[in-house]
């Protein structure tokens, strides 16, 4: 009788009181955990969009394995990168979310700051790339410059926010700016290499192209993925800073000591790749087409970097890679992927290399390039702008390859003498920065640790973990890795 009058009451509520007494449906995160105060952890994977574990095409995918093995992180990495191919086959969104929203719950914070994703190929099959350009009659590309720059790192501040977190927000964006050797060229831009660097950039391709519907639209507007956003209007290429304005006032004094992190996530499907996005040059002309504004941003975002900051690039198509192959017919390796050379000179030419024998990288290069593409592990090691160990302090860059996130594997031809390791495996790559180390490691849909290492910035030499695994309080960087065996354990 108690039961039934409780729902009667609740029946004679109004019904805007009873749409505020709904229990929320979310379950609450069971790590609890504080996050490890003076660094910064960051997640990355790609090729993830599978769904539950099973048999596909060439061989058996493990999303789910490889979330559950994420999910047991904890504390929760402050940071999470998704590197393309987040739905397969073409980026459906009916498939937002058993294959991403549904997989991946503890993730999420209020704010959707903490999950940010890269467009892969399959997000966008059936699109093609826009003849508009991003800026409107009577403005340059330099007008669609200033504004990808002014709001791509822009951490939305909600009205309810205290003062001083909008007076910081106030005082992050004023610090932007464009450099002015980018700025220079910017103005020079023919218009058809400059689409836009929001969603317009991307629409439906004629009837009969390959992929179906163009969904990639959706993708950047579906709030999980964490594309940011100018106004309402999303980005497919932006910046993620660390800490940023909102993201300190969120946490507090819990970042004051962190080091400085910036990561570009760019979309490589409009820059120069084995199937690029931007259309052929017309029949009868030579002249083809470039995201130049993409590039610019690129520049800029590595040119106006935080002193001392760690830097990051991350996209889908990789830049140095082992050779993938779905499988092998008659000794002939088929399907899979190889270095994007076209993209290695794009970016070379982005960080300031001077020609394509330029060793250096370039004054402005990152410290990472974290890439997919190839559903397998792999990294190299500290490489010049050759592709070579580098040998100069502050010179080289580190690439990893990280596309085991669920789909089924690549087999892995045999490494080049510049990877240091690699494997064909499913996985997530972990880093964990301090203001002048990073330490790594491949933790696979089993919670093994298959690859782990550290390096101090700007330093070429790979070394070994002398204490710590990737769940320890704290963490020390040891001695340099041995050229022909794997690091030893290190002590917990």
């Amino acid at each position: 009788m108690r039961a039934a009058a409780a729902v009667l009451v609740l029946l004679l509520l109004p019904s805007t009181l009873r749409a505020q007494a709904a229990p929320a449906c979310a379950a609450a995160d069971a790590c609890q955990a504080a996050r490890h105060a003076g660094e910064v952890g960051i997640v990355l994977l790609g090729d993830s969009g599978y769904g539950q574990g099973g048999s596909a095409e060439w061989g058996p995918h493990s999303q789910a394995a490889v979330a559950a093995s994420l999910e047991a992180l904890c504390p929760r990495p402050d940071l999470v990168f998704f590197l393309g191919d987040n739905i397969y086959w073409g980026g459906s969104p009916t498939l937002f979310g058993p294959r991403f929203d549904t997989m991946y719950p503890a993730l999420f914070d209020a704010e959707h700051r903490r999950v940010h994703a890269a467009l892969g190929n399959h997000d966008v099959k059936g699109c093609t790339v826009s003849a508009e350009p991003g800026f409107a009659a009577g403005e340059t590309c330099l007008d669609a410059l200033q504004r990808a720059v002014r709001d791509d790192v822009q951490r939305d501040v909600s009205p309810g926010a205290p003062a001083s977190a909008q007076a910081a927000h106030a005082a992050e964006t004023a610090e932007r700016g464009l450099d002015p050797d980018v700025e220079s060229r910017a103005t020079r831009v023919p218009a058809a290499d400059c689409p836009p660097a929001f969603d317009a950039a991307y629409e439906q391709a004629q009837a009969g192209g390959e992929g179906g519907n163009c969904y990639a639209a959706a993708a950047l507007r579906h709030s999980q993925f964490g594309f940011l956003r100018r106004g309402q209007t999303p980005l497919r290429y932006y910046t993620v800073d660390w800490p940023g304005a909102a993201s300190a006032a969120a946490a507090g004094a819990t970042v004051a000591s962190d080091p400085r992190v910036r990561v570009l996530v760019a979309d490589s499907n409009t820059l120069d790749v084995v199937g690029s996005y931007i259309p052929a040059p017309p029949a009868g002309t030579t002249a083809k087409r470039s995201d130049t504004l993409q590039l610019l941003w690129m520049e800029n975002q590595l040119r106006t970097a935080p002193e001392g900051a760690w830097t990051l690039t991350v996209m889908h198509h990789p830049v140095f890679s082992p050779r993938g192959c779905v499988f092998r017919l008659l000794g002939s390796c088929i399907g899979g992927h190889d270095d994007e050379d076209g993209l290695k000179k794009q970016l070379h030419a982005a960080w300031g290399a001077t020609g394509p024998d330029d060793r250096s990288n370039g004054p402005f290069h990152p410290d990472l390039v974290v890439t997919a593409h190839n559903h397998f592990y792999a990294r190299t090691h500290s490489l010049d702008g050759l592709g070579y160990a580098a040998t100069q302090p502050g010179a080289g860059v580190r690439y990893f390859v990280t596309g085991g996130g669920g789909a089924p594997l690549y087999r892995q031809q045999p490494l080049h003498a510049r990877y240091a390791r690699g494997g064909s495996f499913h996985h997530f790559t972990y880093l964990r920065l301090t203001a002048d180390t990073a330490f790594f490691w491949a933790v696979d849909d089993h919670l093994r640790v298959r690859d782990s290492g550290c390096f101090r910035k700007g330093e070429v030499l790979d070394r070994c973990i002398a204490r710590g695994t990737f769940s320890s309080a704290t963490l020390s960087c040891g001695d340099p890795a041995p050229a022909d065996a794997s690091c030893p354990v290190p002590t917990p």
